[in-house]
This record gives C-alpha cells, sequence and structure tokens, in this order.
C-alpha cells in the first residue's frame, strides 16, 4: 500500500458531516422564527457536502413544515425519498473504501424510522394542505416500507409497524368517508400500540377505545363491537349516527428534540507476526435522548360563554424511544460490520509491513502509522435527522359547530407553565380542523 493512498484514506476517514449550525436552528426555532431557521440552514447547504444530501433534504422539509411552507417542505421530502432510493443500490467501491475507513465516507441513506418519517410528515403536509388523497397516498407508502424492511430483516427486526400511522390513515379514511378503512386502520393501530407499549413504553391512546366502538358499532360489526365493548367495558364514547352534526377538532404537537447519536469504542491490541501489537479498534453508534421538559400538556376550548370543553393531549408517537430501540436491534449487524473493517486494516497493516522487510527503523515507522490510522480512522455513523421532533402528542376533541378560542398549554416541573398559545378556530358540522404546534425547551 502507497503511503499516499493511506494518507488518502485517512483524509476520507475524517469526512464526517462538519454541520455545526443546529445550535443557530434550534435558537430560532425555540423563539418560532422559522423564516429564520430556513435562512440559515439554506446557507449551510455546502456544510452537508455530497454524502449528507440526504439529510439537507430532511432538514429542509422539517423547517419548511414548520413554517406552514407545506407544498415546498413535500417538494424536499421527495427528493429525499428519491436520493434514499438511488442509494438503495450501493457503488461497490464506496463501500470497499468504507472497509478500510469507516461508514462515514458512505453517502447517508437514513435510518428506517427517519425513511418512514418521511411519508409521516409529508401526510401531515397534505393534510394541512386539505388534499386528503395525497395524504393517503403517504400513509399507504410506510405500509409499503415497513414490508421492505420486515423481509429485509427476514422479520426480525422490532420495527415492523409504525402506530401513529396507522391512526393517522384512520383519521384520513374517516376525513374521506369510508368508515371500513379507518375502521381496519384504528384496529391495526390498537394493535400496534399493544407492542408500543411492550417495546417503546408508549401507552394505547384514550381515545382509540372510543373510535374503535363508534365505527364498529356504525358499521354492524356485531362480533367486533361485542369483543371491544367487553374489552373497554369502562370507556366513554358516542355513537357516530349521534355525533354527524358535531366537527372535530384536531391537534398535532411537535414535541422536543430528536435524540442525537454519539459513539462508543471497544479496543483490543493484538500481536503482529513480528511481534508487536497491533491497537485493533472499533466503533459504535448509540442514540442519546435528549433531556425534555414537558410534563403535561393540554388544550382548552373556549366560546362565547366560557370554557367549553379540555383535554390532556396524549402521546401518539415516540420517535425517540423508536429510534434508540431501531439501532438497538441493528447493533449487532453494525458489530459485525465493524470488526470486518477492523480485521481488513489489521490485514492491511501486515501487508505493510512485509513490504519493509528487515528496515528496522521502517518498520517501527510503520506499526506506529498504522496504529494511529486504526485509531483515527474508525468513527461510528453519527449522522442523523437532528430537526426531528422527539415526540408527537395529539389531542382530539368533538365539539358542536362554532367559533372558539383554543389555547394549547404545556406545562413542566412543579405545574410551571412553558408555553401557551392560542388559535382561534370555527368548526363546522360535520368537518375535522387540523392545528398543530412545535414545542421544544429553551436550547442549551
Amino acid at each position: 500500500m502507497k503511503r499516499g493512498f493511506l494518507l488518502l484514506l485517512l483524509l476520507l476517514s475524517s469526512c464526517a458531516p462538519a454541520i455545526h449550525h443546529y445550535t443557530l436552528i434550534n435558537n430560532y426555532l425555540y423563539q418560532g422564527q422559522y423564516t429564520e431557521a430556513d435562512r440559515i440552514l439554506e446557507k449551510s447547504k455546502d456544510d452537508y457536502g455530497i454524502r449528507n444530501r440526504v439529510l439537507y433534504y430532511l432538514d429542509r422539509s422539517m423547517i419548511l413544515h414548520l413554517a406552514g411552507r407545506f407544498a415546498e417542505s413535500n417538494a424536499y421530502l421527495d427528493r429525499a425519498e428519491s436520493r434514499i432510493e438511488e442509494l438503495y443500490t450501493r457503488s461497490v467501491t464506496a463501500e470497499a473504501g468504507a472497509m478500510l475507513t469507516n461508514d462515514n465516507i458512505l453517502p447517508y441513506e437514513g435510518e428506517d424510522f427517519e425513511k418512514v418519517m418521511v411519508n409521516v410528515i409529508g401526510a401531515l403536509n397534505y393534510v394541512y394542505l386539505n388534499q386528503w388523497d395525497d395524504a393517503l397516498v403517504e400513509a399507504r407508502k410506510i405500509d409499503h416500507k415497513l414490508n421492505t424492511f420486515s423481509d429485509k430483516y427476514e422479520k426480525k427486526n422490532v420495527y415492523k409497524e409504525d402506530a401513529f400511522a396507522r391512526y393517522l390513515t384512520g383519521l384520513l379514511y374517516e376525513v374521506k368517508g369510508d368508515y371500513n378503512d379507518a375502521f381496519i386502520a384504528y384496529r391495526k393501530a390498537f394493535e400496534t400500540y399493544k407492542v408500543y407499549e411492550q417495546d417503546y413504553g408508549t401507552q394505547v391512546p384514550p381515545v382509540l377505545p372510543a373510535d374503535l366502538l363508534r365505527l364498529s358499532g356504525l358499521l354492524n360489526l356485531e362480533e367486533e363491537h361485542g369483543f371491544y365493548q367487553d374489552m373497554f367495558s369502562d370507556a366513554s364514547w358516542v355513537a357516530q349516527d349521534q355525533r354527524t352534526w358535531e366537527g372535530e377538532i384536531i391537534f398535532f404537537s411537535l414535541d422536543g428534540y430528536a435524540p442525537v447519536k454519539t459513539d462508543y469504542f471497544i479496543d483490543a491490541p493484538v500481536p503482529d507476526s513480528k511481534g508487536g501489537i497491533y491497537q485493533l479498534r472499533i466503533a459504535l453508534p448509540k442514540f442519546v435522548i435528549q433531556p425534555d421538559d414537558i410534563e403535561h400538556a393540554g388544550i382548552t376550548l373556549f366560546d362565547s360563554g366560557g370554557m367549553a370543553a379540555s383535554q390532556e393531549m396524549f402521546l401518539a408517537e415516540d420517535i425517540a424511544a423508536i429510534a434508540v430501540k431501531d439501532l438497538d436491534d441493528r447493533i449487532g449487524r453494525i458489530t459485525a460490520k465493524a470488526v470486518s473493517r477492523a480485521a481488513a486494516k489489521y490485514i492491511a497493516s501486515l501487508e505493510i509491513s512485509k513490504a519493509v522487510k528487515q528496515d528496522t527503523v521502517a518498520d517501527v515507522l510503520i506499526k506506529l502509522g498504522t496504529n494511529i490510522y486504526a485509531i483515527a480512522s474508525e468513527q461510528a455513523d453519527k449522522r442523523s435527522w437532528q430537526t426531528l421532533p422527539a415526540q408527537i402528542r395529539m389531542a382530539r376533541l368533538a365539539v358542536p359547530p362554532g367559533t372558539y378560542t383554543l389555547l394549547a398549554e404545556y406545562y413542566g416541573a412543579d405545574n410551571r407553565l412553558l408555553m401557551r398559545k392560542s388559535y382561534q378556530v370555527i368548526v363546522k358540522s360535520g368537518e375535522k380542523v387540523f392545528l398543530r404546534n412545535r414545542y421544544i425547551s429553551r436550547p442549551n
């Protein structure tokens, strides 16, 4: 191996994303200045580099979503999805290079849950654009992706279903008046939330039993309705034919900071062929959940007569928990690749050492160089979609038609008010009104 090639690999290995603008962006997000956050992101495009183009598209789409520029957000999500599909067939040359450096040399194609969130955010964009059919297309893409993941991992993966996506799909079918498909989606959401309880600690949303009872009753599904009546004997619900005159407010809250990746190292000194020591190292990634100061949150509706209704927001999707579990689930495969990479570097060091033969001074220098290279070049892939929220909370209230003021309030420890935001809402009979908010704590 030529010394120049070794130097080139070392340089390539250091090509981890040099993205330092997140602190500035988070400050703008905290202040609700989404246009300014997008301006910073746009100016930072070159910092992402060609290998992280997917990350740029994802970050841009998220900020534009928050800015209410939903069509533009979807344009960037489309670019991200197209690029991810292109990367699915990866260059053999790039993979070979990564075996002697690290995975940061490869183009970033996203974690599995991030690929699903592409369509979740896309569906929400279409919801706010009132383009229900397009929103359902995004929901169906999620189903296809999850099936693809399960096939790829031979159904041994934990993240096989997405409960929030299923619940959102049910909502969309309800908007379209397709109650049969809405019921099927809610049923799948319930089944998935039961798995979520075990895997991610996310409880079945308190509104879901009422949805299942309401639609199974409407569809005259006697067996299913009886089953859910027995299961949810304490649930409070209203038959669909008694609420057709009402409207509904559905509130989505994107909360907290997405988890960030860090790395940890495993070192193992091994003897080389000349009695020396070669420092074998592998680096592995792990997600670290960011602090969250929300203890509880809720919405309250006021009409001309005072308070009309209120509801605590419920946790609909714990993205941070999914990220941690999904990465833990794949850590065995990541470790196997890291070990293969370390072995490749070790074999390369032996070949270099053989080349200097009896030159003692050169051999010492080569050993020193290859050890330094083995340690310096080994880095875990710490890239991730950092503008995602940590969690999605929801509230869902059926109310009579009318004009309301809605207050969304977030509380921390000791019932300290963290955020209050008001909305003027006009609810019409038989229609659903979708509202949204983004809450993050003050950046450190």
